[in-house]
């Protein structure tokens, strides 16, 4: 297993790193994931303390409070990019979320410092 994430530029594996030290997401913020269907994206957090209601058929529905919400120029994640990293554009690439859904231009993710305080793991390097 790789430490390291990665995307395709073009059919070329891309491989780097992010920090171990998270950050709390901000209004504003620049962010980027790499995700199996989309690659590499880059977005901004437009809305913290979100709730979203995700539809899981049959009519269940699950509800998840202060969640992380993102736009890109383009669409910042589309199905399969779930489980992705999300983590700040900028010097240190610090983790800030994990990406779990999205739809209509809009992605979303869990904090995490709360992924890694209920999953009780840590980031490395």
């Amino acid at each position: 297993m790789r430490p390291e994430l990665i995307y395709l530029n073009g059919t070329t594996p891309v491989y780097f790193r992010v920090g171990s030290n998270p950050i709390a997401p901000a209004l504003g913020m620049s962010v980027g994931k790499t995700g199996r269907t989309t690659q590499l994206r880059q977005g901004t957090i437009n809305a913290i303390n979100v709730t979203v209601n995700v539809s899981y058929g049959a009519g269940r529905v699950a509800q998840f409070r202060d969640q992380i919400s993102i736009r890109g120029a383009t669409d910042f994640s589309l199905g399969g990019d779930s489980g992705s990293l999300i983590w700040q554009w900028a010097a240190g690439l610090r983790p800030v979320g994990l990406l779990f859904a999205g739809g209509g231009g809009t992605t979303f993710g869990n904090r995490i410092t709360r992924v890694l305080s209920g999953l009780d793991v840590r980031m490395w390097v």
